[in-house]
C-alpha cells in the first residue's frame, strides 16, 4: 500500500501510542519501533529513526506542560541523564563483544524477564515499611547526598549522588546493550530508588528523553536512517499525543499512575521478547 494511504493510521497510532508513553513517561519509542517494522514494513534502522525523531516534539511538548505545573525535577534529571549517556556508550561496548561470542540471545531474554519482573512487582502487595525507612531510603543516606525539594508540590526527596550516577549507568547501559531505549527504566527507578511521586518521575522522565532524542536523531540523521515522508505522519501523531497525554495525566491519581507504569513494564518486556526473539 502506498504511504500516503496509510498516513491517517500512522497519525493515529502515533497518538495512542504517545499519549500512552506522556502519561507514564516512556514517551512510547519502545513500543511504535516494532509496529512499525511488523505492520507498516519499515525497515528496522528507519523505524528506529522515525521514533527518535519523533520523540523530540513530543519530549518538548510534555517537558513545556508539566513544567508550569511544577512537575519536572530538572536537577534529578540531568544527575541520572549524565551517567545514562555514559552507559549507553558502554552498553554498545558490551553489545559487540557478546555479539562476537554468540550469547546475545540468552541476555536479551533475561533482560525481557527482568523488566516483567519490574511490571508485576507494581500489582504485587507490600507491607509499608516503618516510616518508609526500607534498604533504598538507607542506601540513599551514603554521602554525598542532598534533598531535593519541589515547593510546588510540597514534597522532598533523598537522593545519594552515589546511587543517581549508579543507577543511571545501569539504564544507559541496558540501553546500549539491548537497543530499545533508556526511557522506560528511568520511571521505574525514581519510583522505587528515590521514592519520587509518579507524576513528577514521569515527567523528568519525558524531559530526560528531550535530551536522549535529540541526540539520537542527530546519530540516525548521520547515518541516513530518517526519511522525511515516513517520519512526519508519526511526529504529528506523537505531538498531539503528548498533549493529550499531559492533559489526561492531571486527572489521575498518583497510585493509578503507578498501576500504568507496572502495565507499560509488562507490555513492554513482552514487545522485548517479540523483537529479540521474532524480528531478530
Amino acid at each position: 500500500m502506498h504511504i500516503d494511504a496509510l498516513i491517517p493510521l500512522l497519525i493515529l497510532i502515533g497518538f495512542m501510542i504517545s499519549l500512552y508513553g506522556s502519561i507514564v513517561g516512556f514517551g512510547g519509542g519502545i513500543f511504535m519501533v516494532p509496529i512499525l517494522v511488523t505492520v507498516f514494513d519499515y525497515p528496522l534502522d528507519i523505524a528506529a529513526g522515525t521514533a527518535m525523531i519523533s520523540l523530540v516534539p513530543s519530549s518538548i511538548i510534555s517537558t513545556y506542560l508539566n513544567r508550569k505545573k511544577g512537575n519536572v525535577d530538572f536537577k534529578m534529571g540531568i544527575l541520572l541523564e549524565i551517567p545514562t549517556m555514559v552507559g549507553v556508550v558502554l552498553g554498545s561496548f558490551i553489545l559487540t563483544y557478546f555479539a562476537h561470542k554468540g550469547n546475545l540471545i540468552v541476555l536479551e531474554v533475561l533482560f525481557a524477564v527482568m523488566i516483567l519482573s519490574i511490571g508485576i512487582s507494581f500489582f504485587l502487595g507490600r507491607k509499608e515499611e516503618k516510616n518508609n525507612q526500607g534498604f533504598f531510603y538507607k542506601l540513599n543516606k551514603v554521602k554525598p547526598r542532598f534533598v531535593i525539594k519541589n515547593h510546588m508540590k510540597r514534597v522532598a526527596y533523598r537522593v545519594s549522588l552515589y546511587m543517581a550516577l549508579f543507577f543511571g549507568l545501569v539504564a544507559g547501559a541496558l540501553a546500549g546493550l539491548f537497543g530499545v531505549g533508556g526511557g522506560f527504566m528511568k520511571t521505574p527507578i525514581m519510583l522505587k530508588v528515590f521514592k519520587i511521586p509518579a507524576k513528577i518521575a514521569a515527567a523528568t522522565a519525558l524531559f530526560m528523553i528531550v535530551i536522549t532524542s535529540v541526540t539520537g536523531t542527530v546519530m540516525h540523521s548521520m547515518q541516513g536512517h530518517i526519511l522525511f515522508e515516513k517520519a512526519w505522519p508519526v511526529a504529528l501523531g506523537f505531538s498531539l499525543g503528548a498533549i493529550a497525554g499531559y492533559k489526561l495525566n492531571t486527572k489521575l491519581r498518583d497510585k493509578f499512575l503507578e498501576k500504568l507504569i507496572g502495565v507499560s513494564l509488562i507490555t513492554a518486556a513482552f514487545m522485548m521478547f517479540f523483537k529479540f526473539v521474532i524480528i531478530g
